[in-house]
């Protein structure tokens, strides 16, 4: 039951840490495009998307090192395997060409112009960096001893992620700017916020059942008896003074 629960537990917090890295990491890239609105908050409706994806596979990677009687109960292997999981899908991306450029009309680099330092910079800020986090947090929380509080903490923490996805559109779309351009980028927002709330509202469900199984759990566990019942023991009985 505690290796179950450790689990649920690491694949909770990836999907909150993932939906908080790498949605930081689709914000900074709608600030910085700095052109046209139909553009500004679609990286960060799909970074945090993204982010549950990969913040699964991260946590996948870690239970398969972690898992009992497996020998490699290592920190750095965790680590590794939480940061591959969480950045192969990124990278083998970045290594079969330039991505799409998030402006419509911008040309797509050349081969020439990508491989090098430019997908090397892309590499190592928008993919190994919420990489990176996500596998420092998930080493720790499987290097601490099991408690029971963690379970309760790790679901509200994918609960407030399932509500961060499900208000992000609603938030996106009254700060942006009304849409402008062709139909097919102004439907791009659209296809977005549709990511957000297809992969939040199972994130909130998951975690509103997991946070109401643990909270009836812990109400209906029986509280352990005392090992001597109503006496005393027998140290307790030899020090107490006749007649009291």
């Amino acid at each position: 039951m505690t290796e179950r629960e450790r689990v649920r537990d690491l694949l909770s917090v990836a999907i909150a840490v993932g939906v908080l890295a790498w949605g930081a990491i689709g914000a900074w890239t709608a600030i910085t495009v700095g052109n046209y609105p139909w553009n500004k908050w679609i990286p960060f409706a799909n970074g945090a998307s993204k982010g549950v994806v990969l913040g699964i596979l991260a946590a996948v990677a870690v239970a398969i090192v972690s898992a009992k009687g497996s020998r490699t109960r290592w920190r750095w292997a965790v680590f590794i395997s939480a940061f591959i999981g969480g950045g192969l899908l990124g990278t083998l991306r970045d290594l079969l060409g330039a991505p799409t450029p998030v402006l419509y009309f911008a040309e797509p680099l050349s081969d020439e112009r990508w491989y090098g330092t430019t997908m090397l910079l892309h590499w190592a800020g928008k993919v190994a960096l919420p990489a990176v986090v996500c596998a420092v947090t998930l080493t720790l929380l499987a290097a601490r001893p099991y408690r029971r509080g963690q379970s309760i903490a790790s679901s509200t923490a994918l609960v407030l992620a399932g509500i961060a996805l499900l208000l992000l559109p609603v938030i996106a779309s009254n700060l942006a700017p009304e849409a402008q351009g062709n139909g097919e980028h102004v439907n791009a927002d659209i296809w977005a916020f549709l990511r957000c709330w297809i992969v939040g509202m199972p994130t909130l469900a998951v975690g509103l059942l997991r946070m109401l199984s643990l909270l009836i759990s812990r109400s209906e566990s029986p509280s352990i008896p005392s090992p001597y019942g109503n006496a005393l023991p027998a140290s307790a009985s030899r020090n107490r003074r006749p007649g009291s």
